[in-house]
């Protein structure tokens, strides 16, 4: 009976023996499946933080005066390294977006505004600041960059070496252009939604939404020449628009002779800003959309990315006519009133209303 006992007894504990010894390997197993998961997260990020440096530094070049041609290379899709670094650069542009304002133009904002203005008017001011500032560094780095491409003009070299896949080739510098840009519309997107709201705030986030998709689907289905033209014309018009503005708030916010100086100062980068939107977003942009829709057909047939590509092209153009609605309306009380007014900004008259008194 002892003998038996022990037996059952053993048998008993067998499994519960080997049990525990099956489990030390799958320990070992899952052990291994994170730290491989967690070396190819760090590779990948590695290889994104490569690439990021990279381009960065061929932006310095350029900005630095570097003239030697960049190495042709195509867009980096595996892994989605362009992809990651696209957000990278977007985090990036957003904490040095918000970084400067607050700690720098905000402050500064209110001392030029003076004791007159409401925090509705120094946020504006902020705004159109960094938007100016933002604008017109893209505007040089696009037109430093951009001209010297050996495809530039004529257009008919935007599509004619297509069908070869030549055109998905970039230099380093076209491409943190080109990537710099998506990523200044998507920290645009996500700004627009936390600052001071405007009339046309519907119309921005389309525009932004827009622009982003442009990009993305031009960079990968290799429409990056006729992307990166479309880039430089429509920047440069935006940086007297917003130096526009800072004239006129300061003068509102000063008042007596200060507001005449600088209403002037307004009305006259006003009419720089219409020149330009007129001649780069109605005269050249739209030769541009009929490049893509008409001139590029000759040369290949159209798939989903280039109709997709042509419709976003649309899309843009029906709100530079929208825009330029605006402006005409603007203008419109220039010639009747004599000062020009901020048709994007919700009322002004909701601003005055805060204007703290002053103390006899």
């Amino acid at each position: 009976d002892c003998l038996h006992d022990f037996r059952a007894s053993f048998v008993v504990a067998a499994p519960r023996y080997s049990s525990g010894i099956s489990r030390q390997p799958q320990v070992i197993v899952w052990s291994r499946v994170v730290l491989r998961s967690s070396m190819s997260y760090i590779a990948r990020w590695s290889i994104v933080f490569d690439e990021t440096t990279r381009l960065l530094s061929a932006l310095l070049s350029r900005i630095f005066g570097d003239q030697r041609k960049g190495q042709l290379r195509t867009p980096v899709f595996e892994g989605q390294t362009d992809f990651l670094v696209f957000l990278l650069l977007s985090l990036g542009l957003f904490v040095i977006n918000w970084g400067l304002r607050i700690a720098i133009v905000e402050p500064l904002a209110a001392h030029l505004l003076g004791n007159r203005s409401t925090r509705s008017r120094v946020q504006k001011f902020a705004q159109s600041s960094l938007e100016m500032i933002f604008y017109g560094a893209f505007s040089v780095f696009g037109a430093s960059v951009v001209p010297k491409q050996e495809w530039f003009w004529p257009s008919k070299l935007w599509w004619s070496e297509f069908i070869t896949g030549e055109s998905l080739f970039m230099t380093d510098e076209l491409k943190v252009y080109y990537l710099l840009y998506a990523a200044r519309y998507c920290q645009g997107a996500a700004s627009v939604i936390i600052e001071h709201k405007r009339k046309d705030f519907w119309e921005m986030q389309v525009h932004h939404f827009v622009t982003v998709s442009l990009i993305g689907v031009s960079y990968t289905y290799g429409w990056n020449r006729v992307g990166a033209v479309v880039m430089v014309l429509l920047d440069p018009a935006d940086v007297p628009l917003h130096i526009a503005k800072q004239f006129k708030y300061i003068g509102d916010a000063r008042g007596g002779k200060t507001q005449k100086l600088m209403q002037a100062g307004a009305d006259l980068f006003f009419v720089v800003f219409m020149l330009l939107f007129a001649i780069m977003r109605l005269g050249l942009y739209p030769y541009v959309v009929w490049s893509a829709h008409i001139e590029a057909r000759r040369y290949f047939s159209y798939g989903f990315g280039a109709w997709t590509c042509v419709a976003l092209l649309y899309i843009l153009l029906v709100l530079q006519l929208y825009w330029f609605a605006l402006i005409v309306k603007v203008a419109i009380k220039v010639i009747t009133s004599g000062t020009a007014e901020d048709v994007r900004s919700d009322d002004e008259d909701e601003d005055r209303s805060k204007v703290p008194k002053k103390n006899n």
